[in-house]
């Protein structure tokens, strides 16, 4: 029975030199934190609350749309938009962007399924990692799909939501100035991400 208590996995010691700008290759480096917040900038525990529980509500208010949507209650209209090629990542990006103008708002995320979800929002967090920045345009469209989520999370998922709380928490720890709008998109997908989605370990105290 001894074998019984042997652990099946081992993580060992965790580098702190790992570099969260790459996926891990590793469970010691899968379950790195964030890079903790200058004092300065660190939101507090009730705005942390708060956030989760204005998310919270929004995304009931989207299930429960979708819902009435496919029972028939809602008169829900497509908009008369084409989007891009699910496999044409740049496409994507310039959609978001706003190339042919378009919003992000709940009729257009109808227009997705979960799949869709998941790919695009996965884009959005690869080119955050890649642009070392949140925009304005892009942060809306993350948020948007966070709140069109279903859980439970797939593991892909899952990674793709750590992947942006860590590089959320490398560029608010850079030393270039941020503006109050970007600082708050920052802390505020850490936030989602670490207490909304359960993935505590990367939460800011």
């Amino acid at each position: 029975m001894e074998c019984l208590k042997q652990p099946v996995f081992v993580v060992g010691d965790i580098d702190e030199n790992i570099n969260l700008s790459v996926p891990p290759s590793s469970g010691e480096e899968y379950l790195a934190g964030c890079i903790q917040a200058p004092v300065n900038l660190k939101p507090t525990i009730e705005w942390q609350q708060y956030q989760v529980s204005d998310f919270s509500k929004i995304r009931l208010y989207v299930n429960q749309l979708k819902d009435e949507i496919q029972m028939g209650r809602h008169k829900w209209k497509p908009p008369e938009i084409e989007l891009p090629d699910i496999d044409d990542q740049n496409a994507w990006i310039n959609f978001c962007l706003g190339e042919k103008k378009i919003e992000p708002t709940l009729n257009t995320l109808f227009c997705f399924n979960q799949s869709s979800v998941e790919q695009v929002l996965e884009y959005l967090v690869q080119f955050v990692e890649t642009e070392r920045r949140i925009q304005y345009k892009i942060g809306r469209w993350i948020y948007t799909l966070l709140a069109s989520l279903e859980q439970p999370l797939q593991p892909d998922t899952c990674h793709c939501l750590r992947s942006l709380a860590r590089t959320c928490s490398i560029i608010r720890a850079d030393s270039r100035e941020l503006d109050a709008q970007e600082l708050g998109a920052l802390n505020l997908f850490i936030c989602l991400v670490a207490r909304y989605f359960r993935q505590l370990d990367l939460a800011d105290p």
